[in-house]
């Protein structure tokens, strides 16, 4: 049986002294007994307790006291206190944790998404108890407390964790309420699960979604016990005391931003008033079917998710796709499909060629990375150990084909996305700092902004850039025109030393750019000047090792370095190097990484990490995959078929042209400083920032090789710089 009060939900009247009514936003709360000086009685069926103007409210389970209140409209248990305060309570004091724990523990749902319903038994229970029960204590105190245990043990309810009910709480005063496992039905008979975190309000709002295969728990992970449900809480209170240290590297550093692994975080777009579906997709956590990543069934997925979400009283139709990552590789494949719900989508830092970026960038496989990623975040993350064997799919496949392009796994056609679209770019990062460049220049979309971010683009996204995500999304999902319109190109210019200012660009690339080639001189060991502006007219050559492992631990590399520059120069858009080699070997790696030198000193570029040793931009490229695509090669960048067929493996000696596609960068360089270009056999300093996560080294050619560059006369060797318009002088920025 459930105790109801007298009176009904409805709207306060105005009269002085007249009955008024009030909730709480993290109920509602079923039963509750409540006493006011005027009125008292039991919550209603839809939580709701009557009051008089500038009257306290007290409220009570049985004999326990839960606390008082000043009464208004709108409470949370964090509104109450106890008889040792008279003030508005902290909401993380521990007396305010455990009335929250032991009120939030009655209900029988996990997220609460019905609140909590007290009924005679539980009245009877917890009053038989109450003698022994207070909440004026530490949290560890009241968790062991055994007339606390005693409670739920008769009841047969689970005591919930005090990071549980914190988490609730603190939710519900920011205006949250979480839906978890919510089922999506897919058009073949199977479902996902999704969690959705809603304005507590009910809606209709605008929905941000994101699919992926990190797991529902915080951060990253998937939950099938309580252990696995509690660690994830704990995470969670953590990460919003601002207790979670985050690592330098690798996952933590992927996961220090965001509640869930490099989705938008509810905390921020929820009070918005933005719904936010986080989505696990198939062999994910407890979501049945294997984890196929890049495949055509996740984006059919996908686009079943973006409808169902359209359809849910708490959408008002529009959704909208945010995350970055993986979480932005694959909206390019869902928007492809044209979902009639999606009106916008902003996949940060993705990536969007399936060979070129995720498997063989160069035509070098990217085994190491994949492996470790696919062992170490995905299947452990889902908690899955079946999946398609998506890296045997990579490394059978070292040619380009239609396993790339759908047969295995999707790579974008932006051509045929029109919706509005913010994307940003990595740069120079070992991933995601190609796809946005081709993506800017492709899309038909009449609206699309690009971010051109740091290496370390984290902290960019869930900061910096997260004014730039909220007019995007305003616009597009709620029609709210932004006073100013933003800048189709706004790119982080590096300075070296960590520094860096933005600039704003109404294209990509810049206009005004000037691509300035200059040329390599091998000439003698000792000469001062071995990048020039004028070609050579005696033919050189540098001479450096191609086995790497008998060389250990010294990278054997061919260096050229110019005489220091005469000015300041602006640098901001795609890099290349065209470079005339042999080999004794039937093949060759080719690693090009262009550095800036202050004296011996090497000045470094990115922003925001303090250990980087990265150059200021890099390429690579395996020699017998040197054929181009001369429809799709442009000024700016070298397009490689990458085609088994147009294979050009190098007969002994011979010397043949190359060009190496260099990653597209930013940097101010000052004048007085010099660049330095090195070429190798492998990945020099800083290329990867893990040396688990090199790529593939394949002995066969490079065991007692030795490779060549040859400069001057008729092999011409170059590099091309974007050199840009000076902008502005503007403060330079640091952390």
């Amino acid at each position: 049986m459930i105790l109801r009060g007298s009176q009904g939900r409805g709207t306060p009247p105005t009269p002085a002294g007249a009955l008024l009514t009030g909730d709480f936003r993290d109920g509602p709360f079923v039963g509750l007994r409540y006493q006011t000086p005027s009125h008292e009685g039991f919550t209603d069926e839809t939580g709701q307790f009557s009051y008089r103007a500038a009257e306290a409210v007290t409220f009570s389970i049985g004999s326990l006291s839960i606390g008082t209140a000043d009464a208004a409209p709108q409470l949370t248990l964090a509104s109450l206190r106890g008889s040792d305060a008279v003030d508005a309570p902290d909401p993380f004091l521990p007396a305010t944790i455990n009335r929250a724990r032991f009120v939030q523990s009655l209900g029988r749902e996990d997220d609460l998404r019905n609140g909590v319903m007290i009924d005679k038994t539980v009245h009877d229970v917890v009053g038989e108890h109450a003698p022994d029960i207070s909440f004026e204590c530490d949290t560890e105190s009241f968790e062991k407390a055994a007339s606390v245990r005693m409670v739920f043990s008769e009841l047969g309810l689970r005591f919930r964790g005090a990071a549980e009910a914190g988490n609730h709480l603190r939710r519900a005063l920011a205006g949250i309420k979480v839906l978890r496992n919510e089922k999506i039905p897919t058009r073949d008979g199977s479902y996902l699960l999704a969690d959705v975190f809603c304005p507590v309000d009910g809606g209709p709002h605008p929905v941000i979604m994101r699919l992926g295969v990190y797991g529902n728990a915080f951060e990253s992970g998937s939950i099938f016990n309580e252990a696995d449900h509690q660690a994830s809480e704990e995470r969670e209170a953590a990460w919003f005391k601002g207790d979670a240290a985050g690592g330098a590297t690798g996952a933590a550093m992927m996961l220090r931003y965001s509640e869930s692994a490099v989705s938008a975080n509810a905390s921020t777009w929820v009070p918005r008033g933005y719904v936010v579906i986080r989505v696990d997709g198939r062999g994910v956590g407890n979501t049945p079917g294997r984890v196929d990543p890049f495949s055509r069934q996740e984006a059919l997925d996908y686009y079943d998710a973006i409808q169902w979400a359209a359809d849910q009283p708490w959408s008002d139709g529009n959704v909208g796709l945010c995350g970055c990552s993986y979480a932005a590789t694959i909206q390019w494949n869902v928007a492809a499909l044209h979902p009639p719900a999606l009106k916008a989508i902003a996949p940060l830092a993705s990536d969007s060629d399936a060979y070129r970026d995720l498997a063989y960038p160069g035509g070098i496989f990217f085994g190491d990375y994949r492996r470790w990623w696919w062992e170490n975040i995905v299947l452990k993350a889902s908690g899955s150990g079946e999946g398609v064997d998506v890296i045997g799919g990579m490394a059978r496949r070292p040619w380009d084909g239609a396993y790339y392009r759908g047969d295995g796994l999707l790579s974008a056609d932006f051509t045929g996305i029109d919706l509005p679209v913010l994307t940003a770019v990595s740069q120079t990062m070992m991933l995601h700092s190609r796809a946005g460049f081709a993506a800017f220049s492709q899309l038909p979309s009449p609206s699309k902004q690009l971010l051109v971010l740091d290496a370390n683009y984290m902290s960019y996204l869930y900061e910096d850039c997260l004014p730039d995500q909220e007019v995007f999304f305003d616009r597009f999902l709620k029609g709210q025109e932004p006073e100013e319109e933003p800048s189709a190109v706004r790119m982080v210019m590096r300075t070296g030393g960590g520094g860096f200012y933005w600039r704003n660009e109404s294209a990509w690339p810049v206009p005004g750019t000037e691509y300035r080639t200059l040329f390599l001189d091998a000439g003698s060991p000792h000469a001062q000047e071995s990048i020039t502006p004028l070609s050579p007219v005696r033919i050189e050559v540098a001479e450096y090792s191609a086995d790497v492992r008998a060389s250990a631990p010294e990278l054997p590399v061919a260096v050229f370095e110019s005489a220091p520059l005469d000015e300041d120069i602006e640098l901001a858009g795609h890099f290349r190097a065209s470079l005339w080699v042999s080999s004794t070997s039937e093949d060759a790696d080719l690693y090009v990484a262009l550095r800036v030198m202050d004296g011996e000193k090497e000045i470094v570029y990115q922003t925001r990490d303090p250990q980087s040793v990265a150059p200021l931009t890099w390429g690579c490229l395996k020699v017998s995959h040197r054929a181009l695509d001369s429809q799709r090669s442009t000024a700016e960048r070298p397009w490689h078929t990458h085609r088994r067929e147009d294979a050009m493996p190098l007969l002994p000696d011979e010397v043949a042209k190359v060009e190496v596609e260099m990653m597209a960068a930013t940097g101010r360089i000052a004048a007085g400083r010099r660049l330095r270009l090195e070429i190798s056999a492998a990945e020099g300093r800083g290329i990867s920032p893990d040396p688990d996560w090199e790529r593939a080294y394949d002995e066969s050619y490079h065991r007692e090789a030795v490779n060549r560059v040859f400069t001057g006369g008729v092999f011409p060797s170059s590099i091309t710089i974007p050199v840009v318009p000076a902008g502005p002088a503007r403060p330079i920025l640091r952390r």
